[in-house]
């Protein structure tokens, strides 16, 4: 801990390539979920100081050389922000477990993430290429990859780092210039990734944070000099903001909310599965948009499934941010706390059964019990309700057919998993699956993503891909020339 203690915490907005330490604005008291305590205090950004932000940004884009420069110009100084967050790798994982609940462990593998994303995007640009369309001997037609412009970033708080990383790496890997707001919750590690960019030799105006809550958000989206805006949270927030963002026409990407369902056939290897289960389900203590919290069994082998998933459960360990043996963090904040308590004990009195946890945990901090619900039927609000908590419910099926209906019976469709030893079968139930992400018999997460593949959903789960190739996508424009040549 003693790294993030020592660092200078930035607590201000990074505006055209300064920091804005303080100003008139609201104070946002930052928590330690760990214990409650204050972490810090973050000044939120003003609307004048969000208008200097958007114009940097403008400026930089329209009237810099940064948007034309050689891709692997612009590579190196990617390169550079990762090399700056392999150097101070340990104060980001240990700023990132204080302010955000995260076991050390997973902040380190996080900051990991983060660097593997600038690395990745440091060397994309330059293979990203456009295409020519043959129209016979008379003329030549190309297609040109430009950069959208100045872009709006959202982050919500369960990721900071990498959420962040995931989306300044490819807009900047483009062209962009970016506006980022992290949660008003979490905005130590972007505030610091702010000063490794800068460090980096990235341009004044290019990278834009500006800390604070939805006014930020609705002022910057909102404003017709952003090209586009890439946003991660709730499906809520995210069609209000589609809603805002139609006004002027802008490109928009929603990476949104997720009700995920884990589908274990009988002949899987059920512990295997379970532990599967365990860590998605409770990994981040559950505050994933990609957390598998619907477990669908067939029915011939539930309870042995029942069992071995409450003992891999058994082993999850809450304990202190920096033990390397901590394996379960404590949720965002005692508000959060009290809503997923509320929906287990719904959920219960819509008939579901308690197998472990169920309850918050004594102490200091916001732990929740790695809860496992038993008996979830489809009319059960758990069975459909995105808790964002360390929650899981169990609803037998029979036959092939009536799992695919019950995993598909969801407004979202972001990830999943099937589990069978028929290879067959489990790519049938995959394809069938209308969600955007599918693993069979394995684990993928957040955190082990990889780098090259796609990360979306379907359905209100979202719009657009963030990672891979996909990702810069939403960053460019396509431009069509033709060039008559008679």
């Amino acid at each position: 801990m003693a790294n993030a203690e020592q660092a200078r915490l930035r607590t201000g907005s990074y505006v055209d390539g300064n920091f804005v330490e303080r100003g008139g604005g609201d104070c946002l008291p930052v928590l330690n979920p760990w214990t409650g305590e204050p972490l810090a205090d973050v000044a939120a950004a003003e609307p004048g100081t969000i208008e200097l932000a958007i114009a940097a940004a403008r400026r930089a884009f329209d009237h810099s050389d940064w948007s034309q420069l050689p891709p692997t110009d612009r590579g190196a100084m990617l390169t550079a922000v990762a090399n700056g967050l392999a150097a101070r790798k340990q104060e980001l994982a240990e700023l990132e477990a204080l302010n955000a609940g995260k076991p050390i462990i997973g902040a380190l593998r996080e900051v990991e993430g983060a660097i593997r994303a600038f690395t990745y995007y440091a060397g994309a640009m330059d293979k990203y290429f456009g295409d020519t369309i043959p129209l016979g001997k008379e003329f030549l037609n190309l297609t040109l990859n430009e950069p959208l412009g100045v872009v709006g970033q959202i982050v919500p708080w369960n990721f900071p780092l990498l959420g962040a990383s995931w989306k300044l790496a490819p807009a900047l890997a483009a062209g962009c210039c970016c506006v980022l707001k992290p949660s008003p919750a979490t905005p130590l590690t972007a505030l610091l990734l702010a000063e490794i960019c800068a460090d980096a030799g990235v341009p004044p105006g290019v990278v834009n944070i500006l800390p604070g809550g939805a006014e930020v958000g609705q002022q910057i989206v909102t404003d017709p000099r952003v090209d586009g805006i890439s946003f991660t949270g709730s499906t809520a927030v995210g069609s209000e903001i589609m809603r805002m963002a139609a006004t002027s026409i802008k490109k928009v990407a929603l990476e949104l909310g997720g009700k995920n369902a884990c589908i274990i056939f009988a002949d899987a290897d059920l512990r295997r599965a379970a532990a599967s289960a365990a860590a998605s389900g409770f990994g981040n203590a559950g505050q994933s948009c990609s957390a598998r919290s619907r477990i669908l069994v067939q029915r011939p082998v539930v309870r042995e499934f029942v069992e071995m998933f409450r003992e891999a459960a058994a082993k999850l360990r809450a304990g202190a941010a920096m033990d390397p043996e901590t394996s379960l963090g404590p949720l965002i904040s005692e508000q959060h706390r009290s809503g997923v308590a509320a929906s287990v004990s719904t959920a219960v009195a819509a008939g579901a059964r308690v197998v472990h946890g169920g309850k918050s945990l004594a102490g200091a901090g916001f732990f929740f019990e790695p809860t496992i619900l038993d008996d979830v039927t489809v009319a059960n609000p758990i069975f459909s309700h995105e808790i964002f908590g360390p929650v899981c419910g169990i609803t037998p099926f029979e036959t092939e057919a009536e799992g695919i209906q019950l995993v598909n019976d969801s407004q979202y469709g972001l990830n999943g998993s099937v589990w069978s030893a028929n290879i067959g079968r489990a790519l049938r139930v995959a394809r069938a699956m209308r969600t955007g992400m599918v693993a069979v018999n394995g684990l993928p997460s957040a955190s082990k993503t990889s780098i090259f593949a796609p990360f979306g959903g379907y359905k209100q789960s979202g719009i657009g891909r963030e990672l891979g190739l996909e990702a810069l996508g939403f960053y460019t424009e396509i431009k069509n020339l033709v060039i008559d040549l008679s």
